[in-house]
């Protein structure tokens, strides 16, 4: 049997074994992943997938691997913007991920770096532009006459016919009915003298 010191010492012995436990779950290990981006030009502005993440050498965690959009920004300098694809390590695959997350007790640090040298622009000169614009002019110069398009075809002729048809009067066409002629008309009353025959007086006699 089991005496009372006996009994004290287990359950302390379980306490203890518990205590161990606990700690070694609180203290149990995970993937700290980090891209570090760095540039020639300090202070420029660093972008990851359209999301600011502060000034070059900036530093942003993330989550999963795979691609990403990385954008750097400055004024003077031409705008660099690359695709960068961040291949997974081999803990990275199940079922190594689960032990490395949940059971693995030491830290992994998974830094990505990446470097990007930015251009300065160049401003073009006067005499340059000058340059150029006179040699546009000659170049406009020197092309051929535009063609002119040749004029449209009239539509042909309609074939002449045998003979005069019919007069067709237009629709709603009336005729103007004629008129006789009002008082004597000249030369009426008046005898027709063959050659010979005496003209017959008109005059009234005499008394």
């Amino acid at each position: 049997m089991f005496t009372r010191r006996t009994r004290s010492t287990l359950s302390w012995s379980r306490v203890v074994c518990a205590a161990l436990v606990l700690s070694l779950l609180a203290t149990t290990g995970c993937v700290e992943r980090m891209f570090i981006i760095e540039s020639n030009v300090p202070n420029s502005q660093v972008y990851i997938d359209n999301h600011p993440v502060g000034a070059a050498p900036a530093y942003s965690s993330f989550e999963y691997y795979g691609y990403y959009n990385i954008t750097i920004v400055h004024p003077g300098y031409e705008t660099i913007s690359k695709r960068v694809n961040v291949v997974a390590p081999w803990y990275a695959y199940p079922p190594v991920d689960f032990v490395v997350e949940v059971l693995w007790p030491f830290h992994i640090h998974d830094k990505r770096r990446y470097y990007f040298e930015l251009q300065e622009i160049t401003k073009p000169r006067v005499d340059d532009l000058v340059r150029d614009a006179d040699s546009l002019r000659q170049r406009g110069q020197n092309l051929p006459a535009p063609e002119h398009p040749a004029p449209p075809k009239s539509p042909p002729a309609p074939p002449p016919q045998s003979g005069p048809g019919p007069v067709v009067p237009p629709v709603g066409f009336q005729p103007t009915p004629t008129v006789p002629p009002v008082g004597p008309q000249p030369g009426a009353g008046i005898p027709s003298v063959g050659p010979g025959s005496a003209v017959p007086s008109v005059l009234p006699p005499t008394p």
